[in-house]
């Protein structure tokens, strides 16, 4: 069972992914009262699905009842429903109507955004992020976005980034714990609209996060990824099985050996360069380098696994939509460390899960390679 609870955590964080921390520190449930009311005396007959969803399409509507996490990937993504996992969607435009409820986490990439439900956490990468007057974010609230207009409910704190941030008019908080922002311009915002701290931080135009570089970073990312993954077919063809295997199956021994095999050469590199009187100079950069070399397709291999988990997922047995799917999550990986706060720890994540699923794998190789040999 906590395997199967766990492997759902780390799908969500990398298409998300998100792994860990969602059991940690995003995954919770809904405590607001007024949210609690909603819940209560929500009445449905829409279907109901008790497993992961996952859906591609040009419209897709979400109006089940989802008792695991959705996956969503679409131009026009609508929600209605409820779900008791997390959301992932990456589309065009995505509006969460006021009759849905995600108890987990939204995770959205889109270029318009419009919420009026009720969720856990959000953490946004958008062009235009709307917040409405039914909304009820029980938790916190991350966006990255041109333009951001709150209203409805933020129960805690919310982190935004943004050109142009606007506030509706209210009698009651909108922001019940503190106000995070970064923009060009500070903006003024009434007293009663945010009880906790207000903290400013001036945005100044950073040419590494425009959208062409954004776009340049993502291209190199795919084509770069596509070199490993097609190397990975020729050299090793049975590789993407074996990371399948390993992050549905041993995801957490996964994460536990790819933090060891990080910090322990790091460790050990130091030791030897420190008291070896330079006789483990080479060794220490030698490992430094290996190290380095795995880092760098750590997150491709992470994608590879669950690459292979949605093929498999969709009873896809060619190469091309593992492959497809592979890169989606490349693409994805690559967008999320865009997401302010939180972008760089989920990518990091996902490159030590992807570095002990190479660990577990190259272990298991020399283990064996005796015993084919007597074969």
């Amino acid at each position: 069972m906590k395997t199967k609870f766990f492997n759902k955590i780390i799908l969500c964080a990398i298409l998300i992914l998100f792994l860990v921390l969602s059991s940690n520190v995003f995954g919770t449930n809904i405590t607001n009262t007024s949210s609690e009311n909603v819940i209560q005396s929500f009445e449905t007959d829409y279907d109901f699905v008790s497993s992961d969803l996952f859906k591609v399409g040009v419209e897709v509507n979400i109006s089940q009842i989802i008792d695991g996490n959705a996956f969503i990937y679409g131009s026009n993504v609508n929600v209605t429903g409820e779900i008791y996992g997390d959301l992932l969607v990456f589309s065009n435009n995505l509006t969460i109507n006021e009759d849905a409820i995600i108890h987990g986490n939204i995770f959205a990439f889109s270029n318009n955004i419009s919420f009026s439900g009720i969720a856990s956490d959000i953490y946004a990468f958008a062009s235009n992020f709307s917040m409405e007057s039914e909304s009820i974010i029980a938790r916190n609230l991350y966006v990255s976005s041109n333009n951001v207009s709150l209203n409805g409910k933020i129960s805690r704190d919310a982190f935004i980034t943004a050109n142009n941030i606007s506030f509706a008019e209210s009698e009651n908080a909108i922001i019940e714990g503190n106000f995070n922002y970064s923009s060009e311009n500070e903006i003024e915002i009434p007293d009663e609209l945010v009880k906790g701290e207000i903290k400013y931080t001036a945005l100044t135009k950073n040419p590494t996060n425009t959208a062409l570089s954004i776009l340049t970073n993502a291209i190199s990312a795919l084509i770069f990824s596509f070199v490993v993954i097609m190397l990975s077919i020729w050299l090793s063809p049975n590789f993407k099985d074996k990371a399948c295997e390993i992050i549905t199956k041993s995801n957490l021994k996964a994460f536990g050996i790819g933090l060891l095999v990080f910090f322990g050469i790091i460790i050990a590199a130091f030791i030897l360069l420190l008291f070896t009187y330079g006789y483990g100079a080479g060794i220490a950069v030698a490992s430094i380098g290996l190290l380095l070399l795995a880092y760098s397709i750590a997150n491709t291999v992470f994608s590879i696994s669950i690459g292979k988990l949605l093929a498999s997922k969709f009873n896809f047995n060619k190469n091309t939509a593992f492959v497809l799917f592979s890169l989606l999550i490349v693409l994805i990986i690559n967008l999320i460390r865009y997401i302010p706060y939180v972008g760089k720890p989920i990518t990091f994540i996902t490159a030590i899960i992807g570095l002990g699923i190479l660990s577990i794998n190259s272990y298991k190789r020399v283990k064996t390679s005796p015993e084919t040999e007597k074969q």
